[in-house]
């Protein structure tokens, strides 16, 4: 793989000099297979806390904003939790049924 598909891989993050997720991946990632929904939710509230008070968040955030839906990063980022979003068509509810019907 050369640089330059590792980095659209990524999409380029960003160096972030001083950021307090450096070495901490593991609060900041999405929820892993079968792991407890409470453990996540743990995990990210302390992701969180330490984007609240990161040195390199405006930074972070304007990475962040910069990438199309599709390419952002899973779990926190930029002191926002990013999750999956749902394959295909949302589903009907059952309102909508039956406005429709």
């Amino acid at each position: 793989m050369t640089l330059d598909n590792l980095l659209s891989v990524i999409g380029g993050a960003p160096a972030l000099p001083g950021a307090r997720c450096r070495g901490r991946h593991h609060l900041f990632d999405d929820a892993g297979p079968g792991e407890d929904p409470e453990a996540v939710e743990q995990r990210h509230n302390q992701a969180l806390g330490l984007c609240s008070r990161c040195p390199a968040a405006d930074r972070c955030r304007a990475w962040f904003s910069t990438l199309p839906a599709r390419q952002r990063p899973l779990g926190v980022v930029a002191g926002r939790v990013n999750t999956p979003r749902p394959v295909g068509r949302p589903r009907q509810t059952q309102a909508a049924a039956e406005v429709t019907s």
